[in-house]
């Protein structure tokens, strides 16, 4: 979605330049801070009282499996199914790694990690080479259209979280940032309508 969001905004205002910062959602959330990004998109439900949030949407949780995986014909996968299998997961300190660890320590579960990368592409060669199996944001899953993963919810208690706009409250947007996350807005919500997908990757800009 990004590509085409940025085309649309320097059609709409030519000649203003966007940087796009893209990592784990502790870099986004570093980067607002540190006053590099105007503001940031990432997991809102822990926000320091610096900074002002606006709701989004609820992000959850999919597997991401080769296609001719077992677990594959199944339409949901518990947290249990995964507790024995080989995954490959985003850095320790990652907040995806964080919630999907303290679900299945709620649970009683302890997960087997033989591999972890800050890159989704990394994370899905991954498990398409079948290191292992991979618990990422709804986003973040791979296409429908991909000829050897697929993706199935994982469900359980604990395994959804707030996602959302983040900005520091000292700083004013600037007219340039203000338009283009006006933009961002309008094709996230035409993006969850349209997809049925829950929320775009984390970015900062």
């Amino acid at each position: 979605m990004l590509p085409a969001l940025i085309a649309d905004y320097s059609r709409r205002f030519p000649g203003i330049e966007v940087h796009l910062r893209e990592g784990l959602h502790s870099a986004v959330r570093d980067d607002v801070r540190s006053g590099l990004a105007d503001f940031g998109i990432g997991y809102i439900d822990d926000a320091p009282k610096s900074f002002i949030t606006e709701n989004l949407g609820i992000e959850t949780f999919h597997v991401v499996l080769p296609r001719d995986s077992a677990l594959a014909r199944r339409r949901k996968i518990e947290l249990q199914a995964i507790a024995d299998a080989p995954l490959v997961s985003f850095p320790v300190e990652s907040r995806t790694r964080r919630l999907v660890d303290g679900a299945a320590a709620a649970a009683g579960l302890s997960f087997q990690y033989s591999m972890t990368t800050n890159r989704l592409p990394t994370l899905h060669g991954l498990v398409r080479n079948r290191v292992g199996l991979a618990v990422v944001p709804a986003s973040e899953r791979p296409s429908p259209d991909d000829p050897d993963l697929v993706s199935r919810p994982l469900v359980g208690e604990r395994l959804a979280c707030r996602i959302g706009v983040m900005r520091l409250r000292e700083r004013e947007l600037t007219p340039a940032a203000a338009e283009f996350l006006h933009v961002v807005r309008s094709w996230l919500r035409a993006f969850r309508r349209n997809s049925g997908r829950k929320m775009p990757a984390p970015i900062s800009a």
